[in-house]
Formats: structure tokens, sequence, C-alpha cells
């Protein structure tokens, strides 16, 4: 009878005097699932810490937003400006009467509107009552952007919805009031990595955005590599900076080959499956780095610096844990202990101070992780809201590439749920269409006393092309209003920009220089390859004063 011993290393019994065939040992296969199953983890986990500091860069963004449109809260918000509310209503339909600034339009409404979102800010800042500060500034927003679309950039639409999943998570769980008095048992302990829907949902909203922008790059303008050089030809966008590069003919090249890559490469290095919190650092200051440098040579009002706090959420936890033990071990016991441990213990009990709670904060502002498991998990009732949302957000993205499609992926009532909600999402940013789209305006006006001005400037007529578009006009809410007052979809907000202009110039003119008609010509300037332009003079309407 044949013999029988068993290998503990391989769990396999194997006749005695026969050749034994290795094989996988029975748990490692287990274990190779374990492993990707915490890679993974990892790479749709976002920590605590990174949502603090996302919180902060939202509401100051709000904050310098408020601030920048309160200058023209009267032209673009009431009923005395450019949009009143009965064209909004007739254009706008159900999104109008869900705006909080329709309801009134006089300037005090909008003015304690505009009051209310600031103290919803600075709470969100703070991170005080941070789940209802971060719904009442997204639905406040949204409100905002409802009551005039035609001043909307795609930096607004990004800013709405990182808000939108930001209310899915808990940004006020550290670094804030809340964490020391607010209702978050859920996120006390003292492991900082969240795995849940909506962080990875927050995490493929950042990419989705440079992925699909990509695909309105599949264009001659980019195979040619010549992209640059007609974004910086946009006199309505370019900047003194980027007048200067666009000088520089060997560059431009070299950048739009660099602006293509990244939008594909560097969202793809943020989920790289190994040394993922060195790779998600680099990308964070490639990306950061980059939408400065856009800044700096495009107007782009708030998108490159809402872009630039979107990759915060990106921030490893590791590089979190590194950074508080540098700053321990340099303000440690080195130079003068006694400062350093004040200090610290006076960090440690600030959030209770203010929220005037009994509880210890150890774990708020000094945190130590110290789980091992695959990190905390959100509530159910967030994981199935934010499930809907991201497959919705997805299939929106997916739909945009191919509008014209007879069967769309998304059926016409749902799609309607997104347009009230303003979850749609078009990154169509310097695609061809919009670097083939400059020029000005030149709004000649006749006055009573047979003189000539420009009812828009109020200066004399000058129908050259200014040297500096992008500081031309008064405000880049501004310029983005004229910017889409040229298109075709927005013909509605001609006639309303009209009684505008008149009622704006006549009011502070006497009776021997009120207006008696005006033209809104805008002069189209195509830049081609050559060096050339280009010009195209369109008249969108010609006014005259009523009887």
């Amino acid at each position: 009878m044949s013999e029988y011993r068993e290998d503990s290393s391989t769990a396999k019994i194997s006749p005695a005097g026969v050749t034994r065939i290795a094989t996988r040992p029975a748990g490692a296969l287990s274990r190779w699932l374990a492993a990707w199953r915490q890679r993974l983890a990892v790479l749709g986990s976002v920590d605590l810490r990174s949502l603090a500091i996302l919180r902060v860069g939202l509401a100051v963004m709000l904050l310098i937003d408020l601030v920048s449109r309160a200058g023209t809260l009267t032209a673009h918000y009431t009923d005395a400006g450019v949009l009143p509310r009965s064209v909004l209503f007739e254009s706008e339909g159900l999104r109008a009467y869900l705006s909080l600034h329709s309801i009134s339009g006089s300037f005090l409404w909008q003015a304690a509107l505009f009051g209310l979102a600031g103290y919803f800010a600075f709470t969100l800042l703070f991170g005080i009552r941070t789940r209802l500060a971060t719904f009442g500034s997204w639905a406040l927003l949204l409100s905002l952007h409802h009551r005039n679309p035609a001043i909307l950039q795609a930096g607004d639409a990004l800013l709405r919805l990182l808000l939108f999943w930001a209310m899915l998570l808990p940004l006020g769980a550290r670094w804030s009031v809340d964490s020391a008095s607010g209702p978050l048992t859920l996120y006390r302990r003292k492991d900082n990595r969240l795995l849940s829907v909506a962080g990875v949902a927050i995490l493929l909203q950042v990419c989705l955005v440079y992925w699909f922008t990509a695909t309105f790059k599949d264009h001659p303008m980019w195979w040619h590599q010549n992209a640059a050089y007609f974004a910086l030809h946009v006199d309505q966008l370019v900047t003194p900076f980027g007048i200067w590069l666009r000088q520089i003919d060997w560059l431009l090249p070299i950048l739009t080959k660099v602006a293509f890559t990244m939008a594909i490469a560097a969202p793809l290095l943020a989920f790289c499956p190994v040394w993922t919190g060195t790779a998600r650092m680099l990308v964070i200051i490639a990306m950061i780095g980059t939408h400065l440098a856009l800044a700096m040579a495009l107007n782009l009002g708030l998108l490159p610096y809402v872009a630039a706090v979107s990759w915060l959420v990106f921030i490893p936890g590791k590089w979190w844990d590194w950074l508080r033990s540098r700053a321990l071990r340099q303000a440690g016991l080195r130079a003068n202990p006694p400062r350093a441990l004040w200090l610290l213990a006076l960090l440690k009990r600030l959030p209770t101070v203010i929220s005037r709670s009994r509880r210890g904060t150890g774990d708020v502002l000094i945190d130590v992780p110290t789980s091992r498991h695959l990190g905390i998990k959100a509530r159910g009732w967030e994981q199935l809201v934010a499930s809907i949302a991201l497959f919705y957000a997805i299939a929106w993205n997916v739909q945009w590439l191919d509008s014209q499609r007879d069967n769309p992926i998304l059926p016409v009532r749902i799609t309607a749920v997104g347009d009230v909600l303003r979850m749609e999402q078009s990154w169509n940013m310097i695609s061809p269409g919009a670097l083939s789209h400059d020029g000005w305006f030149v709004m000649p006006a006749q006055l009573a006393d047979g003189s000539q001005v420009d009812v828009f400037t109020g200066q004399r007529v000058n129908w050259s092309n200014p040297a500096y578009l992008s500081g031309h006009a008064p405000g880049n809410r501004w310029r983005k209003y004229l910017r889409n007052l040229s298109m075709p979809q927005f013909d509605h907000n001609l006639h309303p920009f009209a009684n505008y202009l008149e009622r704006r110039f006549n009011q502070s003119h006497g009776l021997d220089k009120q207006i008696d008609s005006f033209e809104i010509i805008f002069i189209k300037e195509t830049t081609l390859p050559n060096g050339g332009i280009e010009l195209t003079r369109q008249t969108l309407l010609q006014y005259y004063r009523s009887p």
C-alpha cells in the first residue's frame, strides 16, 4: 500500500515516490484577492483631512464668486437689469420658477440672498453645521445660476457639481467646529480614511472634466499642434502675459502637446495602483501649477481656480501623516518645549472653546490614524443617492458626446430632472468651436442733439479692435455675457439688453443727450493659421426709441 505524506506549505497530499506537482497554496488566491481589495479601497477612498481642505477651498471660491458678482447685482439679477423676470420665465420655464432669486426683482431681495449665501459660505469655511452650510451654499448657488444663465461659465458648473457631491461627504469631520460638538459620531474614530460611493464619485467627477474635454480635441487644430496658437489669439480671453507668450513661436506646439497629454494622463496617474500616494502628489502639484499658469495666460473666470481646488481631494493620507510627524519633530522638544506643547494644547482645545463642548478633541486637529481596515463607511442613504447620481453623471457625459443620436441614453423625464438640478455636464472648454469664436462689440447710438456715442462704454465710437479685449469689458461676468450675446442661442437676450442700455444711458444724461436709436454690432474676428485675420461685421439688433 502506498504511503502518503502531507506538505503543510502546499496543503496537497501526494503519493510517496511520485514526483509532486507544485500547485498554488490553498490560501494564496484569497490573499491575492484581499490584497487587491485593499488596493482598490486605497484608490477609491478619500482622507477626511483632505475633505477638510476641500471644504475650505470651496468656501473661499464661493466668497470670491459672491464678491465678484456683487458689482453687477443690479445689472444681472434685478428687473432693472439685462434680464427681467418676465423674459426669464418665458425662456427658462421651470428652472426660473424654482429660483429663489426670481421671487422678487428688487435690489434689496437680491442683496439679502447674497448676504445669506455669504453666511453659508462663512459657516462652511469654519465647519459650523457643515452639512447645512453645504446644502445652503449649493441651493443658493443653484438658484443664482437659474436667475441668469447667460453669464455662466464652466467654472460655475464645476463649483456647483463639487458642492453637490460635498453634500454627501463629511466635510466637517476634521478641522472644524462640528468635529468638536456636531453630530458626526460616525467619523469620530481616529481612522481618517473614508470609503464611500460619494468619495469615489467626487474623485471621478474631477477626472471626467479632463477626459471628456480631451474628446473635443479630436480636431486638426490639435493634430497639427497649433491649438495654443489659436487659444492665445482669442482677444476676448487673452491676458497681457498671454499676448507675450504667443510671440514665442517654438513654444506653442509644445504647450499644445502638453495640454492634451496632461488631460489624458494626469487623471489616470491619480489612480495608479502602485506608489499611489507619490503619484497623486505629483499629479496634484502638476495640475495646480498648470491651472495657475492657464489663469495667467487666459481670463477664464473661476474655472482654473475651482479646478485647482478640486484636486485637493486627492491628497493622500500618508502625506498628512508625514506632514504632522515632521511638524511635531520640528516644533517638539528641540527648542522651547513649553511653548510648543502649549501651542499644540491650544490647537487641540480650540474647537471645544468655540463650540462650548465638554467632549475631548484629541482626534480633531491632532489626528493619529490607527485603523488597518478598509476605512470608515458612509451611511446607507448617502451611498444610494451617490450611486444614482454617479450613474447619471457618467451617462450624461457619454450622451453629450453624441447629442444628436436618435436613442439617447437618458430618458427625457430623467434628463429634465438633471436640467432642473443643473447636473448637466458639457466639458468642451477650449474646443475648436470656442477658439474660432472671437471678436468685439460696437454699439453706436444716435443722440437727440445729433452726436454719436458708444452706448455701452459711454465713449466715442471706436471701430478698431482693442489691443487687450479682456481688460476692455467692465468685468468677467460682462465679458461672458457679451460673448454669449453674439451666439444665436442667446438671441432672446438682445431686446432686454437693448432696453437696459437705453434706460441706463438716458437716466444718466439730460434731455438733449437722450438716445434716438442705436445698433448692436458684433465684428467677428477669425484667426487664420498663417497669422492673418478675417473680419465679418454682424448687426445683431437695430434699436429705436419708442414714440
